[in-house]
């Protein structure tokens, strides 16, 4: 009779095993079908896609979103209702790892770290989670508190229009079926970068489902504050859970506030220096020549477009603040980019005036001489902004120079203040 019961308790045993075996293994098979998905489009583009939506097969394309949201989905599924040994079950494939946590309402924080890692990816990561993450499901008690990462090491299933991540990494965490938001405490997400990332801005988000209408998502900034501990290291604090990534912006880096003033002062003393120098030379023109000539007369053309240059940039700090409409910014821009359109078109000409002076010493008569390279200096100009007004008035506007506060503790791009410039 006790090897009987013996027997019964191996095969109890050996069956919950199996169990246990099979049902990892159907989300290991379900990571392995997304990762199938993602090398088989991996050469189709997201511009690829919105070409073929363009001529008419919007319809392939949708399928193919509903695809990747439908597969998350079934993995998080599969994940919350994996059964396994332990307190925790780690699954990974080259590009997609799973991580389960069974919680239990004395939760007292948890950190993860990518060197922990089975395959450790090159560039490293980590996630905090504070001990107010399980308070309101602790409320019922009867249910299993489970939390999920999944960390996704493509951007393939999270494609937005004109969005770059960070190394590609997106970072997803979810507990249980129901949804955390609202955090007092945030939870911390740290992306590192093999180089500097000086020369760009970065932005912490979060995977917004149902906020577009082509995609089945959108990266959205709600909810996350961004910080730089360190050159290389992006630090999210995020007041909710869900899929996390760092957006990139190649960009100047911001001008230190304390050269703001010698900066300003230099370009004021400078172009009012251009200014006068400009007026001196039209007034030393008409005077040390006869007015009718076509040299004087491209000179003072040249030193005009120069001075409505400067003045116009003069002019641009004041007219760029808030206070003043858009309509008069935008202007000013027009005409500050016609000025150096002006400036260049007028450089040109004064060379191909002194090609005829020495290279063709003879025969250079040309009909209407001067009007032509007034048509040509002024009216050229004028043609390419009015196009590029015609064509997208918005291109001329005000543009804003992130200022960060020189303190000495790599957190500047937190405390910013915008100086505006038409641009």
């Amino acid at each position: 009779m006790d090897c009987w019961g013996t027997f019964f308790l191996c095969l109890c045993f050996m069956t919950s095993q199996s169990e246990t075996v099979e049902t990892s293994q159907e989300s290991l098979l379900w990571m392995e079908k997304l990762e199938v998905m993602a090398r088989s489009h991996n050469s189709t583009s997201l511009a690829d896609q919105q070409r073929k939506a363009r001529k008419g097969f919007l319809k392939e394309v949708s399928t193919k979103l509903d695809q990747k949201e439908s597969l998350i989905r079934g993995l998080e599924c599969k994940l919350l209702n994996a059964s396994f040994r332990g307190s925790n079950l780690t699954l990974q494939t080259p590009t997609i790892q799973s991580l389960i946590f069974k919680l239990g309402c004395n939760f007292a924080g948890l950190s993860l770290s990518s060197a922990t890692m089975k395959r450790v990816p090159q560039v490293s990561h980590a996630m905090q989670f504070p001990a107010e993450l399980t308070q309101d499901a602790c409320r019922d008690p009867s249910r299993e508190l489970r939390l999920i990462c999944i960390y996704f090491f493509t951007d393939y299933f999270f494609q937005n229009t004109n969005s770059s991540l960070l190394n590609n990494y997106v970072l997803g965490a979810q507990l249980g079926h129901g949804h955390v938001s609202n955090l007092s405490e945030p939870i911390n997400i740290s992306f590192w970068h093999n180089q500097s990332l000086e020369g760009y801005t970065v932005t912490c988000v979060f995977w917004k489902e149902g906020a577009s209408e082509h995609y089945w998502g959108l990266w959205s900034p709600e909810g996350c504050r961004t910080e730089k501990p360190s050159p290389s290291q992006v630090l999210c604090r995020c007041n909710h859970l869900s899929y996390f990534a760092v957006l990139m912006q190649l960009s100047p880096a911001p001008v230190p506030g304390e050269l703001l003033a010698p900066l300003t002062y230099i370009s004021l003393v400078g172009c009012s220096i251009s200014v006068t120098a400009s007026l001196l030379s039209i007034l030393l023109h008409c005077q040390a020549r006869k007015q009718g000539d076509s040299i004087t007369r491209i000179h003072m053309n040249l030193h005009a477009s120069v001075l409505l240059l400067n003045v116009a940039f003069l002019l641009s700090p004041a007219l760029a603040m808030p206070p003043v409409s858009g309509a008069a910014c935008t202007a000013l821009a027009a005409i500050l980019h016609f000025a150096l359109l002006s400036c260049l078109t007028w450089m040109a000409i004064e060379g191909f005036n002194l090609y005829l002076l020495l290279g063709r010493v003879y025969n250079i008569y040309i009909r209407r001489y001067l009007l032509k390279l007034c048509a040509v200096g002024w009216g050229v100009p004028a043609l390419l902004v009015l196009f590029l007004l015609a064509v997208k008035n918005s291109v001329y506007g005000p543009h804003a120079i992130p200022l960060s506060d020189s303190q000495g503790n790599g957190t500047g791009f937190q405390n910013m203040s915008m100086f505006s410039w038409p641009t």
